[in-house]
């Protein structure tokens, strides 16, 4: 029976990635925070996500807690399988429960409310809608109430689709006001802010910058924290709630900082934004307030149009030491497509200002958008190759290649509807839903070939990138730093902790090869080797002086120990010239590997694939068709979009067009 004056709400987080994040959840936080604020203090948090708990603990937990409404967090598409089960699951269980979902999952809004047990979805920016959802909740009987309510997507009690106007943002200076002792009372905030000494992220991004091991710093904690919601960019791969951006006001911000700084402890921040520093005064007089505190801080998101050599050195000079930026091509042509109205150009002089002014960054590369070919891949390993020649202390194996998948709510995904590659009905959506659920955009089988070149042929480009890349820099600073900046930096303390324990699972924020280059620096911060560390080759890297016979058994036996951890992903990495002289066998070595990854059966139809492509192309009969014109994908799909699909239904567009 509902509670018509305090009703119980229980939020909870879906697995997003193979491992919890250091990434607080932060959106599930902001809303329960103002929930709160409005007086609904009957109000829970079950963070799935960080406790991963069997299935069947979850149900449980949820049917003890008997909740009124229950709030599912959705914050990607690929959580779409976990989603259905368990929002089916407890309608059998707790027949009168509410179910409202809200994240980007939303953009499927049509959907979730057809074939899952949800409810009511929440459309767009979540503070607002849930407060006037719950009171509109407590008050109503009648379903249709709900079309006062901005922000949701439901059904009427007629079957039909309803989609109300999207709430009003919040003000800029209640951007995420989170409440942090609701992680507090469960215990949970010392897994999203910890010392430097136990968190994987000081290898990752501050460990190589020297103010951090300033006598000062000794003991510091990190915390992720964010200053900004929302991006100036509309990439076509990239689905947001949020039109625009809105910068934390830069006295808000500080105090947040100050309040992480006195009760937690915080030396290191990162700052986990989408685009960073856009706005130029609010930069500055960030700027002016951060370097007062003595911290040492990351942006993990930000524009190169963004930055400049200037603002690189004033941003280094505020303790800034690792900036990662969306470059995702080397081709022009392929940022046109993507709508990232920028240049490769701006993409170099990054790659050329952050090392010049010690500060970290990697390549975060996106391939296999429509009109990817040869020649644009061609352009991509060039700047591939460019990056790594950079700079002598450049790890070329920081790179995070992941094919374009196709999200809801964007560009692509419409794409791939009007190109039949998503079926138009509401079965065909939810089977490419379940398809991609659980599973990151290099998976082999979850993502859309979009090219006209087979599928093989992709999986051949991912690994040259890599292979050009580490070849390039051993072209430019020789074997010996590249073991410096391979084994010395990541591999002696990881080998060491191999020998005797099972390998930890990466968390998936990156794409290989710079996810095992993550993995390690994990493994490296939770081992205690902070001393002692030995040249690479000693680590049993290829060496000089490889006709040694220790040597020689030193690389033996690195050799099968990646086997025996199946960690053969790291081969790659450790025998870089050795896969450099069979790059004429790279489409073998792909394909044994495919094999290895997803079977025989998928490995024998993308062979066959790939075999019918190459004699069609010996006959001239198809080759791999390039986009006649390189525009972005938004101005294709616009043109006609109320027209692109008969079956469509009309109160899906704007879902359908993102912001």
């Amino acid at each position: 029976m509902r509670d018509h004056v305090n009703p119980k709400i229980l939020f909870v987080t879906t697995p997003i990635r193979p491992e919890p994040d250091s990434f607080p959840p932060i959106g599930s936080l902001s809303i329960i925070s103002a929930l709160k604020r409005e007086g609904y203090e009957n109000t829970h948090f079950y963070n799935i996500d960080l406790l991963r708990p069997e299935y069947d603990q979850v149900i449980a937990h949820i049917k003890d807690e008997n909740p009124d409404i229950l709030a599912i967090s959705a914050v990607v598409s690929t959580a779409y399988g976990y989603t259905k089960k368990l929002s089916l699951d407890l309608k059998k269980s707790l027949p009168d429960i509410t179910i409202i979902m809200g994240g980007n999952l939303g953009a499927s809004a049509e959907v979730l409310l057809h074939k899952t047990g949800i409810d009511f979805v929440c459309t767009g920016e979540g503070e607002k809608t849930m407060v006037g959802f719950v009171n509109c909740w407590l008050r109503t009987k009648v379903k249709a109430d709900f079309e006062n309510v901005n922000g949701l997507a439901f059904l009427s009690d007629d079957g039909n689709l309803i989609v109300t106007p999207y709430a009003e943002p919040v003000e800029v200076h209640q951007v995420y006001n989170i409440d942090w002792s609701i992680l507090e009372d469960l215990n949970q905030m010392e897994f999203f802010i910890r010392p430097k000494e136990s968190s994987p992220l000081y290898g990752i991004s501050f460990s190589k910058d020297s103010r951090s091991d300033k006598p000062q710093k000794k003991g510091k904690s990190i915390a992720t924290m964010v200053a900004s919601k929302g991006c100036v960019a509309k990439c076509t791969f990239c689905h947001r709630w949020d039109p625009g951006i809105r910068y934390i006001p830069v006295p808000t911000l500080m105090e947040r900082i100050d309040f992480f700084i006195a009760k937690y402890n915080v030396g290191f921040i990162d700052f986990g934004d989408e685009n960073f520093g856009s706005d130029h005064k609010w930069l500055a007089e960030f700027l002016d307030e951060i370097k007062k505190r003595d911290l040492v801080w990351r942006v993990s998101g930000m524009r190169v149009s963004t930055i400049s050599l200037e603002w690189t050195k004033k941003m280094k000079g505020a303790g800034c030491s690792s900036m990662y930026f969306g470059m995702e091509s080397g081709s022009q042509k392929m940022l046109d497509v993507m709508g990232k109205v920028t240049t490769v150009e701006q993409n170099k002089n990054v790659v050329k200002w952050l090392p010049a002014n010690g500060i970290h960054t990697c390549l975060q590369l996106v391939l296999g958008m429509p009109g990817e070919s040869q020649e644009t891949i061609e352009e991509t390993m060039a700047f591939a190759s460019f990056y790594a020649q950079n700079s002598e202390y450049t790890d070329p194996n920081k790179l995070g290649l992941n094919f374009a998948q196709a999200l809801p709510g964007t560009p692509l995904y419409e794409y791939a509807r009007r190109k039949g590659l998503i079926g138009p009905s509401i079965e065909d959506e939810e089977k490419y839903l379940l398809q991609i659920s659980d599973r990151d955009a290099r998976d082999g089988e979850s993502y859309i070939n979009f090219t006209g070149y087979p599928r093989l042929l992709l999986e051949k480009w991912y690994f040259d990138i890599q292979n050009r890349t580490r070849n390039a820099f051993i072209e430019k600073w020789g074997v010996r730093s590249y073991q410096n900046v391979v084994g010395e930096a990541h591999g002696l303390p990881v080998l060491r902790k191999l020998q005797g324990s099972a390998v930890k699972r990466d968390s998936g924020y990156f794409a290989y090869p710079q996810r095992a280059m993550e993995q390690i620096e994990v493994m490296k911060g939770e081992s205690n080797y902070q001393s002692g560390l030995v040249k690479g080759q000693d680590a049993g890297m290829e060496g000089h002086e490889k006709n040694e016979p220790s040597a020689i058994i030193n690389q033996i036996s690195l050799f099968l120990l990646f086997f025996r951890k199946d960690m053969l992903r790291y081969i790659p990495i450790y025998y870089p010239r050795f896969f450099w002289r069979l790059r004429f066998l790279s489409v073998v070595l792909v394909w044994v590997n495919v094999i290895r990854k997803h079977g025989v059966k998928y490995g024998v139809n993308i062979l066959l694939e790939y075999l019918v492509w190459k004699i069609s192309n010996l006959f001239s009969l198809a080759k791999g068709r390039p986009m006649a014109k390189y525009i972005s994908l938004r101005k294709v799909i616009n043109k006609n979009f109320l027209s692109g699909i008969s079956t469509d239904n009309p109160s899906m567009v704007k879902l359908r067009k993102g912001r």
